[in-house]
């Protein structure tokens, strides 16, 4: 294509110059869609002479949540520079490497992230640009000329790269060009059924795609976006409650939302008209509490990662409900599961690893033609989740392939020992894991998070668990923490809590 989602965005800024593009949740800055044009205009020219590397021009975006984390994408790609969003809680030599890695011509940084975008590139000899400091033009009366689109194709060049968490070994740059970019955005805005009139929450860190990638396509399609500079629950039931339509959540950030709804007496969440989660496939009960707390709303659920992107989606219905399923294919998505020789299963019940392919895929690892290779099977990205089949065509993701106990020569996949630790009342979160044993290889672990104002004695609940499951999946240690270590998508990191079990005693 000749355009990206910034000529989308920037023909709606023209269009309705004087509605409300972006709201900050906390202070009630605004910005309308007039505005918003002239702030990516400005920060345009700021990385105009943004220079060059071995990948081309690739600028660190070291933002707090606000308007800067998604106008500066739309800026980037109006002057063909690559956007490559930075996670703020990173340490500064995590940083380093990324800036090493995708060859950082220049960071953009604002707020209480400059000092550490300074600790961080200065020593490297990367300009920190402050996007504080960035004059943005008087708007909407004097809007900067409207930008001629581009004579070229450049749906094929690199728009972004997204940068992986790093659990094992170092972070890779997933390469997104403007096709992939602008097609998954017109996949959630069809999918999802956005349109103008919604009021989108945005409450999660926009370092990351998705928050970052929501922003955006609801800019193109024209919404109103309130944006969270945290997340805070009390605050979220409140958008949800009076003002929020549509919003993207975590289970996590879900569940801490129901907690609070409960202490408020229950009341109905009325504004939110469609509410979806990913990250993990969310347990039964939260979303049974979801269908309570959002009564005109759809609960649904969404499944992909950093490589894969957009790949199953499910409205839920209560009456069909199902432990971890996360759906059926979602639009422009052909989703496979393959058994250990590398061959598809066609039927229910059997685990495999989930693969995935679509019209535009990612565009490959950053400079690491071998780990591109590697993610690929038949053309598929590979997930490394086992997932089944339902009969009814949706897809259960069961575990994740790393995550597979093996004690005394058995498979014991960690979401089954999850699923029975959650049917207990007193629980509200556990996460399952092998650690090392001489006699077994592995034995069955697990981290329990009690539910607020309720007790609960180890040895309760590894009886509960012998009435429920195969002996051999019985968790053979339990430790009792406040919260579960997760990333900023809500997901289990089972590294740091082997570390976690590693500190006991």
């Amino acid at each position: 294509m000749r355009f990206s989602i910034a000529d989308t965005i920037v023909a709606k800024c023209f269009a309705h110059p004087g509605r409300i593009a972006i709201e900050m949740v906390e202070d009630g800055r605004a910005w309308t869609y007039g505005e918003a044009w002239c702030r990516i205009h400005a920060l345009a020219e700021a990385i105009r002479h943004c220079p060059a590397g071995r990948h081309g021009k690739t600028l660190g975006l070291l933002l707090p949540n606000g308007a800067d984390a998604a106008l500066a994408i739309a800026a980037c790609q109006l002057q063909g520079v690559i956007a490559v969003p930075v996670n703020g809680r990173l340490t500064a030599a995590e940083m380093q490497y990324i800036a090493r890695d995708a060859d950082l011509g220049q960071v953009l940084s604002s707020g209480s992230l400059l000092p550490r975008a300074h600790e961080a590139f200065d020593g490297l000899g990367i300009a920190v640009l402050d996007a504080g400091s960035i004059a943005t033009p008087a708007a909407p009366h004097a809007l900067p000329p409207r930008p001629a689109l581009g004579s070229r194709e450049l749906g094929a060049e690199p728009a972004v790269i997204g940068y992986t968490s790093g659990t094992t070994g170092f972070p890779k740059g997933a390469v997104y060009t403007h096709d992939y970019y602008s097609m998954n955005n017109y996949r959630w805005g069809w999918s999802f059924a956005l349109s103008y009139e919604h009021m989108m929450l945005i409450a999660g860190p926009m370092f990351h795609l998705s928050y970052a990638g929501f922003t955006l396509a609801g800019l193109a399609i024209g919404c109103r976006m309130r944006i969270m500079e945290k997340f805070q629950p009390e605050v979220a039931l409140a958008e949800l409650r009076d003002h929020c339509s549509f919003a993207f959540l975590v289970p996590s950030m879900l569940a801490m939302v129901a907690d609070h709804w409960k202490a408020l007496g229950r009341p109905p969440l009325s504004a939110a008209r469609h509410v979806i989660s990913a990250g993990a496939p969310s347990p039964l009960e939260l979303l049974r509490t979801e269908m309570q707390m959002f009564p005109n709303a759809k609960i649904a659920e969404m499944y992909g990662w950093t490589e894969g992107t957009f790949a199953t989606y499910e409205i839920k219905d209560p009456n069909t409900l199902e432990p971890n399923s996360v759906g059926w294919p979602a639009i422009g998505a052909d989703v496979v599961v393959f058994d250990a020789a590398g061959e598809p299963i066609t039927g229910p019940g059997q685990a495999g690893e989930v693969g995935v392919r679509s019209g535009v895929e990612f565009a490959g690892y950053l400079g690491s033609p071998e780990a591109t290779a590697q993610s690929l099977h038949r053309g598929y990205i590979m997930s490394g989740d086992v997932g089944r089949w339902l009969p009814d065509g949706r897809l259960c993701i069961i575990d994740r392939i790393k995550d597979v106990i093996i004690s005394g020569g058995e498979n014991i996949y960690t979401a089954e020992v999850e699923r029975v630790l959650l049917e207990h009342p007193a629980v509200a979160e556990a996460a399952a894991l092998g650690l090392p044993d001489d006699k077994w290889g592995e034995i069955v672990a697990a981290l329990i998070v009690v539910g607020a104002g309720t007790a609960l004695a180890e040895a309760d609940l590894l009886d509960f668990c012998r009435t429920r499951m195969a002996g051999y999946k019985q968790p053979r240690r339990l430790l009792f923490v406040t919260e579960l270590p997760r990333n900023s998508m809500g997901k289990v990191q089972k590294f740091r809590a082997a570390a976690l079990f590693g500190q006991e005693g």
